[in-house]
């Protein structure tokens, strides 16, 4: 018998999408996902993760499938390589702590391990140094429709472009019932902080810490990076269970809990600015030498305080000149005096922004340190990555702060402005401001991807106006 939820109102993680589902489901067993599928064959579906995303990805006024109850993890070696076969509804921390048990993880590992498997690789999920979490996936199993859209059917898909497809999907060609990922053996992660001046001296140490991130500090416009290499040694060293405890209270919850309190609360842009330029850099141990476990080392406490993020993508030839860019057009949102530096206005110039740039002119102050993080180039058709043989890096923009009209402002110049000069591309599970326009111009594969959807789901079930708005489907 199908499991079927009284039909509420859905919120996201972030709290900027709200909607209400004509149904809930949450099937037990691909039969009852199959009978689903036949019963709403004539309508619109979507499925349901961690809500975790910002994108209008999950909003539909039709069907709402929780796939929660696929939540199984087995492992299996053939020809003396190792894979791991994930429901779709596993979380990415149960996956994580399963393989540890056995002496394995996977070869990415993204930032939050609160999301489930099958929405992190729909929607491009990557940490930093590696593939995303997409790139790695060998074969998958999908629910959807026959080519004549009448009968629903579960296909193993294994090769080729319908793969390329599946593992970057939006959810567009339906329904995700488990994945097999590669498995490689468990490592550790020596890391280290680093104060640096220039994104330049960030570059250089990126040679000897290839899986490291770095962050830009707003208003003291240095920037910190966390060296972090695979170790030769497979333990702890460097009192990394104390280092550990020291981040998670000074770091995942300190630090948050200040700025929400000089953000939303005291809403003081002088605060902030001393938060960063004289607190921040005394909270960082620098040269803290420390050896922890992968699935320890990579991942943050970011799910335990509400926020919004736009992240935008920029290749490694153009990563120099973005942060540049980025770091002038944050201060002249700060403060409508300050004077671009003459290259940004030589940019804004060249790509005529000096109109649009007025809308931004001292409107917010930006309270989060922007994340740096490299992303070796996908085999996929869509993903973020995807499509070039540059490493990619991810710029993330956090904030804090509801309402949120000034950053939406800040966050859609930005995602403008950097698609004219860098041909930026902004992360689809991410607050998405691109217009199918420019997603037509980002991705050379978009073509062959509507094909693909078009053969599994003729019909467009699983199809919702965001995907057919930003797809063009």
């Amino acid at each position: 018998m199908i499991q079927m939820e009284q039909a509420k109102i859905v919120q996201n993680f972030g709290r900027n999408l709200r909607f209400k589902p004509s149904h809930v489901y949450s099937p037990i067993n691909k039969d009852e996902l199959i009978d689903i599928l036949e019963k709403h064959k004539r309508g619109k579906i979507r499925v349901v993760a961690s809500k975790h995303s910002w994108s209008g990805l999950i909003e539909t006024e039709g069907v709402l499938i929780d796939m929660s109850h696929f939540d199984y993890v087995k492992i299996q070696e053939k020809n003396h390589e190792t894979s791991v076969t994930v429901g779709a509804g596993c979380k990415v921390k149960k996956l994580l702590a399963d393989l540890n048990r056995k002496g394995l993880t996977i070869p990415s590992v993204g930032l939050i391990a609160q999301q489930t498997i099958a929405g992190a690789t729909a929607t491009g999920t990557h940490g930093s140094g590696k593939h995303s979490l997409s790139h790695y996936i060998e074969s998958l199993q999908l629910a959807c429709f026959d080519e004549n859209g009448e009968s629903a059917q579960i296909l193993d898909i294994t090769e080729g472009v319908e793969l390329q497809a599946a593992r970057c999907s939006l959810g567009c060609l339906g329904v995700v019932v488990e994945m097999t990922l590669a498995c490689i053996p468990q490592y550790f992660v020596q890391e280290k902080a680093t104060f640096c001046e220039t994104i330049e001296e960030v570059l250089i140490l990126e040679k000897k810490a290839p899986l490291q991130q770095f962050f830009l500090m707003p208003h003291s416009w240095k920037f910190f990076a966390q060296e972090r290499l695979v170790s030769l040694e497979l333990r702890r060293r460097g009192f990394a269970a104390i280092y550990r405890i020291y981040w998670f209270l000074v770091i995942d919850l300190g630090m948050h809990l200040v700025m929400k309190l000089l953000v939303s609360i005291l809403r003081s842009s002088r605060l902030v600015h001393i938060f960063f330029r004289s607190i921040v850099p005394a909270l960082v141990f620098h040269n803290w030498l420390v050896t922890d476990r992968s699935d320890r080392a990579l991942v943050m406490k970011h799910e335990l305080f509400r926020h919004l993020e736009l992240e935008a993508f920029v290749v490694r030839s153009h990563v120099v000149e973005a942060a540049s860019f980025v770091k002038d057009i944050l201060q002249y949102a700060d403060d409508g005096n300050y004077q671009l530096s003459d290259s940004t206005n030589e940019l804004i110039q060249k790509a005529q922004l000096f109109d649009s740039l007025s809308s931004i002119k001292g409107c917010f102050t930006h309270h989060y340190p922007i994340c740096f993080r490299r992303i070796m180039p996908d085999d996929t058709l869509i993903s973020m990555a995807s499509g070039v043989s540059e490493d990619w890096y991810a710029i993330s923009f956090i904030t804090y702060v509801e309402p949120r009209d000034e950053f939406y402002a800040l966050a859609t110049f930005l995602a403008n402005s950097m698609f004219e000069l860098f041909q930026a591309r902004i992360h689809w599970g991410k607050w998405f401001p691109q217009t199918s326009k420019l997603v037509n111009q980002l991705y050379p594969k978009i073509d062959t991807f509507r094909d693909v959807c078009s053969r599994h789901d003729p019909n467009g079930v699983f199809r919702n106006s965001f995907v057919e708005d930003k797809l063009g489907l």
